[in-house]
Parts: C-alpha cells; sequence; structure tokens
C-alpha cells in the first residue's frame, strides 16, 4: 500500500496527510491573491456603508449603550468590539491632534498690546506673581501656541528679580522663571505619555464604578464599560480639538456636558437602572475620578518636570 506524501505544514511543520493541516487548520492551497482581490477586502471592512464600523459609528451617534449590550449578550461580531474600539479610537486622537496642530494642554503667557511697558508684582497672600499688561491662560485642546510666553514677560520677570530688595519676592520672581520652564515641558511630556497614562488608569476608572452600579458584577463587565467611555472621551475630544482649529476657541471643560449625557445614556441600559439613577451616580463617578485620579495623576507627571531645589529655595525665602 503507497502512502501518498503531502509534504510539510508551512505554518508549524507538522507531516501532512491532506490539504488541512491537522495540527493547526491551515489550508496548504492558499496562494497569494491578485491585488483587485486584497483591495476589495479592504474597502469591504473599513466601509462606512456597511460593516462593524459603520454600526459601531451609527450606535455611538444615536443609541451608544447599544454596543455595550450586545457585547455582554454576545453579538459582539455585529460591532467592534470595545477594546479594538479603544484602541483605534486612541490612534485617531494622536492623529488627529497631529494633523490640526493642536495640544491637549498648553500653557501660555501673552503680552496684550505688543510695545507696552510692563510691571511685574507679588501677591504675598496667593503667593502668586502677576504681570500688568500680560494674560496667562491654561489652554485645552487648542492650535499649538509656537512661542507659548513671550520674551516681553520673561523680561519683565529678570528685571523684577533684579531689582528686588525684598528676598521672598525676589526669590518668587526668580522661581517663576523656572515654572515657566516646568510648563513647557510638561506640555511636551503630557502629548508623550497620554496613551500609556490612560492605560494605566482604565482599572481605576473601572473601580470607581463598583460602589455606584454593583459590587455583584464581574469586573471585566466595569471594564469593558470604561473602554466604551474613554473611546466617547476621545471622540468628543477630537471634535473639539477640530472645532478649535477652525477659531472656535471652546473650553475644555464643555466637554464634560455631553460625555455626562452620553454615560447617562449607556449606563441606564447597561447597568439596568432608571436614567436619573445613572445620572447621579455619572456625576459621583466623574467627582471620583477628576479628583482621586487625574488630578493626582497630573500632578505627579508635573513632580518629573518640576525643579524642586528652586522650588526649596523660594520656600525658604
Amino acid at each position: 500500500m503507497t502512502i501518498e506524501r503531502f509534504g510539510d505544514c508551512p505554518a508549524c511543520d507538522l507531516p501532512l496527510m491532506g490539504r488541512y493541516c491537522h495540527g493547526c487548520g491551515q489550508d496548504t492551497r492558499i496562494r497569494p491573491r491578485p491585488i483587485r482581490e486584497l483591495v476589495d477586502e479592504a474597502i469591504s471592512e473599513v466601509s462606512l456603508v456597511d460593516g462593524p464600523i459603520a454600526r459601531t459609528v451609527a450606535a455611538l451617534a444615536v443609541r451608544p449603550a447599544r454596543l455595550l449590550d450586545a457585547y455582554r449578550r454576545g453579538a459582539s461580531s455585529l460591532y467592534v468590539t470595545p477594546l479594538k474600539l479603544f484602541v483605534a479610537v486612541t490612534a485617531l486622537f494622536l492623529a488627529t491632534m497631529n494633523l490640526t496642530g493642536t495640544t491637549l494642554y498648553q500653557y501660555t503667557w501673552k503680552v496684550d498690546a505688543p510695545g507696552q511697558p510692563l510691571r511685574a508684582t507679588y501677591d504675598r497672600e496667593a503667593y502668586e506673581v502677576h504681570i500688568e499688561g500680560a494674560t496667562e491662560r491654561d489652554r485645552w485642546l487648542q492650535p499649538h501656541v509656537d512661542v507659548a510666553i513671550d520674551p516681553e514677560v520673561t523680561a519683565a520677570l529678570s528685571a523684577a528679580a533684579a531689582v528686588l530688595q525684598d528676598a521672598e519676592e525676589r526669590e518668587a520672581m526668580r522661581y517663576e522663571l523656572v515654572s515657566n520652564e516646568e510648563e513647557l515641558r510638561m506640555t511636551e511630556r503630557l502629548s508623550a505619555w497620554l496613551p500609556n497614562v490612560l492605560w494605566l488608569l482604565m482599572p481605576l476608572y473601572a473601580l470607581g464604578l463598583i460602589p455606584l452600579f454593583g459590587r455583584r458584577r464581574l469586573f471585566v463587565e466595569h471594564l469593558i464599560f470604561a473602554m466604551w467611555a474613554h473611546a466617547v472621551a476621545f471622540l468628543l475630544a477630537m471634535g473639539m480639538a477640530a472645532l478649535n482649529a477652525r477659531g472656535a476657541n471652546l473650553n475644555g471643560g464643555l466637554l464634560a456636558v455631553p460625555y455626562l449625557v452620553y454615560f447617562t445614556l449607556a449606563a441606564s441600559r447597561y447597568y439596568d437602572m432608571a436614567w436619573w439613577s445613572a445620572l447621579w451616580r455619572g456625576l459621583a463617578h466623574m467627582v471620583f475620578y477628576v479628583c482621586l485620579v487625574l488630578l493626582p495623576t497630573a500632578f505627579a507627571v508635573y513632580a518629573t518636570v518640576m525643579d524642586w531645589q528652586a522650588f526649596w529655595v523660594w520656600m525658604q525665602a
């Protein structure tokens, strides 16, 4: 009896007994396809007319909770999964920021009217330095400003530090010069660390959902909701960045309103509760996440760019 030889599997190197490998299932008759077929497949996968992407976009715009509900019921093939959605939206957000020249955060100190004299003063009660004729701003999701701190501001601070006799006021001016450099580094650090930081904060977001939306649920259920919520937040941020790039000059804090609306709609269905109950729980979770997670994280990032020696000298003055 002659045993027909089919060679070895090109994928796992096991001896073949037929067309399909009994070890990995590889089809040995597959050959490179024409470019036209590859292009057609790519278009069908990313088509906005049909497929998971189209259904996901439509559900996000009209019925956001449907994505989570479908994934939990095992109908995840209808939509892009929460993990894929989060990864894709994160990449799209970063690409949008680069293409529109927008920064997540930037501190600026600009002269109100070029050519006018500036005067730097120190407020002992508030421990703050002010410059008459210049305005400080914290810009969120705004177009990047090439010269964030005007040279005239730096010159005014340096001049004040050179002539002030009071040690506290003099060191305050000197540290303000250092602080301005720290703010520039903070802008770069946030842009570089944002993707990695969000992956670390995701479980904390999910942990905050447990006492508000049910301790008896599996942690992975809350984690799925966290991925969806971050994806929605990125989509909203992209919209604001695009509008600000066209001169809308919108405040980043306004994003809290549409985010809370989406959160309420999704949580009321996903966690099976009344909308008003989801609303107050969403507010409580937002306060928790901002105050106990985002702000401490921002401080930790700032601590990496802070000149602690200069700060200590100012505190001792």
